[in-house]
């Protein structure tokens, strides 16, 4: 089990039980059945790893949305069940979710804007971008997709850091949509 895939599957599951910030090689060999030195010849660093991790989870986050966007028949339920599947992707999650409740503080500094360094929401979002505005959604997205998938991932993102006491998953998907989808006219 000494493949990049199995090893951060072994990775997630140790930051599953003890958060992103305990995760050590050593804990992440001993998971998956291997010696530390075949885990260093894979992964110089625990921050290589990590990245890894992210990465890996970016691209499932990335196949949810494609998975969506190729049922783009009817814009305003492809844009609704988008944000409600990574909704429910997101709450549903449990790597992220040992991230907030074990290492909420130290992903702090990933949200706030600072010159020089993306946000969170600045990755996500550029790499949501990349898909979205060549699909048949992006005309329907205002006051363009830009600004369209950047408040969806804020506001996705607000829901994973406190989540909704009063509202479902459903009720928020219907605001996001109702503020981010511009209808088109039969003759645009």
């Amino acid at each position: 089990m000494s493949s990049g895939e199995d090893l951060t599957s072994a990775a997630r599951a140790v930051a599953r039980r003890v958060g992103v910030g305990a995760l050590t090689l050593a804990a992440v060999a001993k998971e998956a059945g291997i010696s530390r030195a075949t885990i260093y010849r894979r992964y110089a660093s625990r921050d290589q790893l990590i990245s890894a991790i992210v990465s890996s989870e970016l691209d499932a986050l990335e196949r949810v949305m494609l998975s969506r966007l190729r049922f783009a028949d009817d814009p305003r339920d492809t844009i609704y069940m988008l944000v409600r599947e990574v909704l429910d992707y997101n709450a549903n999650n449990e790597l992220v979710q040992a991230a907030l409740r074990y290492d909420a503080a130290s992903l702090t500094p990933w949200l706030i804007r600072r010159e020089g360094h993306p946000t969170l929401i600045d990755i996500v979002t550029d790499r949501a971008l990349a898909f979205i505005t060549e699909s048949p959604v992006a005309r329907y997205l205002s006051p363009s997709p830009e600004a369209a998938v950047e408040f969806m991932v804020s506001s996705v993102c607000a829901e994973l850091l406190s989540p909704a006491r009063f509202l479902t998953h459903a009720d928020i998907a219907n605001r996001i949509t109702d503020a981010i989808y511009r209808p088109q006219s039969d003759t645009a």
